[in-house]
Formats: C-alpha cells, sequence, structure tokens
C-alpha cells in the first residue's frame, strides 16, 4: 500500500497493489445524486456532503483497519427531482443494474468486504435491492452493506432542533447547515426561502413505520421539506465532526464483523 496521506483513496494505487489487499481490504463506495436543492444550494448537495463524510471517516478508519475510498456516484435515482429542472437522473432498473455490476466487478477481481455509503434517499431502494439480490440471486462472495449517513448517525442527529422540521430533510436547515461548514461560497443565502414557520408538504411526516408515496406530491411543492433560516456553518461543522466519529466506527465494525 501507498505510505502517504492518499493511502485510503483507491484510486491513488496501481492494480498491483490492489490485488496484493483485494481480500483483506474494506471498500467504501459513496453513492450522491445530482438534483435541485431549491433555489439557494447547488445540485451537488448530496453528492459533496457524502463524500466529505466519507473522506473524512475512512481517513479514520484507516489507522485500524485496512479500508479503501472508491470514487463517488454522483448520478442516482432521482426522477422526483426532474420537474424542477437541474436534475439529472437514472431510472430504478438502471441504478440497481449500475450498483450489481460494481459489485460483481470487484467481487471478481478478489474484493470480498464493500460497504454503500448513501447520501440521497431515493437511492436507498434500489441500493438495498442490490444488497439482498448480491447474495441470495446472483450467488456472489462478497460481505455487502448499505446504509444512509442519516441512519448511521441517527442518535447525534436527534439532538438537532430545527423548530420541529424533519431531519435531514431536503433543501433545509440541516443540509444547508453542512454545506455552509463544507463549501460556503456554494451557498445563496440571498435566495433562501423564509416560511415563516409553515411546514411544507414534504415536510409532512408519514404514518409511522410507513414507506408512502403520494402522486404529485413533489410537484405540489416547492421541492424541499422546510427553509434554512436556522441553519448556520458552526451547526454543520459540530454536526459533521459527530457524524464522522459514528459513521468511522461504522466501517471499522463492519469490517471486523466479516474476519
Amino acid at each position: 500500500m501507498l505510505s502517504s496521506a492518499h493511502a485510503w483513496h483507491f484510486n491513488s494505487h496501481t492494480r498491483d497493489q490492489l490485488n496484493s489487499v483485494a481480500d483483506t481490504a474494506t471498500l467504501v463506495l459513496p453513492l450522491g445524486s445530482t438534483e435541485q436543492h431549491g433555489h439557494h444550494l447547488p445540485v451537488s448537495v448530496d453528492a459533496t456532503v457524502v463524500t466529505h463524510l466519507a473522506e473524512a471517516a475512512v481517513e479514520l478508519a484507516s489507522s485500524q483497519i485496512p479500508v479503501l475510498l472508491l470514487p463517488t456516484i454522483p448520478f442516482g435515482f432521482a426522477q422526483h427531482h426532474l420537474p424542477f429542472g437541474g436534475t439529472v437522473s437514472l431510472r430504478s432498473e438502471t441504478y440497481v443494474n449500475v450498483l450489481t455490476d460494481i459489485v460483481v466487478g470487484l467481487a471478481s477481481q478478489g474484493f470480498r468486504r464493500l460497504i454503500f455509503l448513501n447520501g440521497h434517499g431515493g437511492n436507498e431502494s434500489p441500493m438495498h435491492l442490490v444488497v439482498d439480490s448480491i447474495a441470495s440471486q446472483n450467488k456472489i462472495d462478497i460481505h455487502v452493506a448499505a446504509a444512509s449517513y442519516w441512519k448511521i448517525a441517527q442518535e447525534s442527529l436527534q439532538k438537532l432542533d430545527f423548530g420541529g422540521a424533519s431531519v435531514p430533510g431536503h433543501a433545509g436547515h440541516f443540509e444547508t447547515s453542512l454545506m455552509l461548514a463544507i463549501t460556503p461560497d456554494l451557498v445563496d443565502l440571498q435566495s433562501r426561502p423564509d416560511d415563516y414557520g409553515k411546514k411544507l408538504p414534504l415536510g409532512l411526516a408519514d404514518i409511522p413505520l410507513a414507506h408512502i408515496r403520494r402522486p404529485g406530491l413533489w410537484e405540489t411543492s416547492d421541492g424541499r421539506t422546510d427553509d434554512s433560516q436556522l441553519a448556520s456553518a458552526q451547526t454543520g461543522a459540530h454536526t459533521l465532526t459527530d457524524m464522522t466519529q459514528v459513521i468511522s466506527q461504522f466501517i471499522i465494525d463492519f469490517h471486523r464483523s466479516s474476519l
């Protein structure tokens, strides 16, 4: 392996170096999306946030286990964002095939551990299908996990108080705070909405334990769950630090569970 600051980057290694660690290293593949995020955030939010978290968590975990970070996939299943513009989306069946091909290809080279670290809600169902089918349908000998960063760090996010708004939500207080901490130059605060506490349709809670989709709901909204008046760089930085710690431990626990 490379003895440098980039030793945990998959792309920094030669094929010989990667072949030599294929059966011992855990791979982390960040799943992002390129989609509208309201009037004040760039379309890169999901990819930017999950990449930041993956890099920080993998670097931290690399001191304890052999782990490599794959390049982020910037496109996902985001069909519901198409009506607003500024969105690149794959159909669900296409996305399932893409993720499946990646896993099958890596397994054929001897890699035995892979984590999908997800940063976009629309990716959850297809990535879970891939994980289930890899073992039961494709019969591929590889240890695979799939988890969204906000679910891994759910306990640490419960202490956030955004006036009753959902967390993580979409293009609201939470994501705006993270982006203010990561890339503040890409946040246009002058264009952020102010709902004065009004809850938008997308922010309405589903029935507990149910997965509900309402036809036309996104089209009747402004493409976001809440406003961002409570967002701050300080909140974002603190939250990123907390999530990094939890995600790093998740990676370590996953690796050790496969030994």
